[in-house]
């Protein structure tokens, strides 16, 4: 009779242990980061009632839907949002390109957060030049871009083999005004930003582009180095891209 009774109260309270163990199972911590972003249509930018709009908004938006991040975003210039994170007052940047020098102060995770085809070299319509590769661009001519963009390896390197310089503007719609004015004779600049810059400023029909690469370019959440050592930027990662997927941005800049 005893030996029924403890049968009963081991049974028992392996029962009540089952259903009180999910009240005691801990939650997964919520990821929480601050981003300092550009202002680069159509991935991120003011709309008219002056609230964070764009694609990489868009996602930003899904991660804190889900539960399991608590991401802010701050729109400002370019030079500024570098700083922040360089400094340590913002956790992140994005979207940038990977280079040596922002490597030395900035922590990049293996996976990008942006895939896409593609820069162009553009000209005034009425302009008599003709693309053929960057070696052979009169050294006479004068090259805009805006300081922040870069333009692939290959074509950063194939520049500077040509010893190419530019102006270099802090506002796309600027360097392209200087294109359409006359202050310059040739632009550089990403494919999809540039399109959606010319869509906006409705100048379709007075410049035109060249395809100045076919490589798939990549954009990256880059992160401060101090939040880098308090996270695993590239676990980090893998779950963003759960719900983000970088290559879903190919259809803004198909290959040619």
């Amino acid at each position: 009779m005893k030996y029924a009774i403890w049968v009963f109260s081991f049974i028992f309270c392996l029962t009540l242990q089952a259903q009180v163990m999910p009240e005691l199972q801990v939650e997964p911590r919520v990821k929480s980061f601050n981003i300092a972003a550009p202002e680069i249509r159509p991935f991120i930018y003011l709309n008219d009632k002056g609230e964070n709009d764009g694609l990489l908004i868009e996602t930003i938006q899904k991660l804190n839907e889900s539960g399991k991040f608590n991401v802010s975003v701050k729109i400002m210039p370019w030079a500024r949002a570098l700083k922040e994170v360089k400094d340590g007052r913002f956790d992140a940047l994005m979207p940038t390109v990977y280079s040596a020098e922002r490597a030395v102060f900035l922590s990049f995770p293996k996976k990008p957060l942006i895939n896409f085809y593609g820069s162009e070299i553009f000209k005034r319509v009425d302009d008599t030049f003709d693309y053929q590769t960057i070696a052979l661009i009169d050294k006479n001519k004068t090259l805009v871009k805006v300081r922040s963009t870069s333009v692939g390896q290959e074509s950063e390197k194939a520049f500077r083999d040509a010893s190419t310089t530019f102006v270099e503007v802090t506002r796309l719609e600027d360097a392209f005004n200087m294109l359409i004015y006359g202050h310059a004779d040739l632009l550089v600049a990403d494919s999809v930003i540039a399109k959606t810059t010319i869509n906006q400023m409705g100048i379709n029909d007075s410049v035109l582009g060249f395809l100045l690469s076919n490589t798939e370019d990549s954009s990256f959440l880059a992160f401060s180095n101090n939040y880098a050592q308090s996270e695993n930027i590239n676990t980090l990662m893998d779950e963003i891209n759960l719900i983000n997927n970088p290559e879903s941005y190919h259809h803004l800049s198909q290959k040619k």
